[in-house]
């Protein structure tokens, strides 16, 4: 729109220089057309006055053209300017929801990871000593840190022994003399074919059990 309004200005612009052109040409011709010699001076000289006003207001037409060109080109770059400010906020404001929506993302995929190993831990803590009797399971564990709960002896002197997380497991050899200690560290490992070893941490001796409960 702009771009048309100055060209408009232009073709106005050269329209009144032609058309002050013909007429200049015209009033000569009128001046020397007269045959007193005054009458043609006194048209000479008017025609001296009207050309240079008229050159005054087309130097100030002109000036005028020139400082609303400069006008139009100063709002054009601002605008432009203007434009490329919001285009550039734009892009970093999708940027960071982008940036935001992919650590959410992550975040929620390590959240759904570790629920998953926790559950797999208590899992296979739960199964430690029964993967035998469903063999299509998988993730064993090889040595259990237990708590004991409770211990008692059968009639033929094995340990029946019940854990904190509700495990009931029950000697199946005898070894001899087992020392017990109230603040001990007990664990259960896994042996060869299935077999299990309860046993305390620090001490030698440790005895074959199997999984009751």
């Amino acid at each position: 729109m702009k771009k048309h309004s100055i060209t408009y200005l232009a073709s106005v612009l050269t329209l009144v220089v032609s058309a002050a052109t013909q007429a200049q040409q015209n009033e000569m011709q009128r001046c020397a057309a007269m045959e007193d010699s005054l009458e043609r001076l006194v048209c000479y000289d008017n025609m001296a006055k009207n050309q240079q006003r008229q050159h005054g207001e087309d130097m100030q037409q002109r000036q005028q053209m020139g400082q609303q060109q400069q006008e139009m080109g100063k709002q054009q770059r601002e605008m432009g300017q203007k434009r490329g400010k919001k285009q550039g906020q734009e892009g970093r404001q999708h940027g960071q929801h982008m940036a935001e929506q992919a650590r959410e993302k992550g975040q929620a995929m390590r959240s759904e990871r570790n629920h998953r190993e926790d559950d797999d831990r208590q899992d296979n803590a739960e199964r430690f000593g029964m993967e035998h009797k469903n063999a299509d399971q998988q993730g064993k564990i090889e040595k259990l840190q237990v708590k004991v709960a409770e211990r008692r002896e059968d009639p033929y002197g094995n340990w029946i022994i019940t854990l904190e997380n509700g495990q009931v497991w029950k000697q199946t050899e005898s070894v001899g003399y087992f020392r017990w200690q109230e603040d001990g560290d007990y664990y259960i490992e896994r042996g060869a074919l299935n077999s299990f070893f309860f046993g305390r941490e620090g001490a030698n001796r440790r005895f074959r059990v199997t999984r009751v409960e």
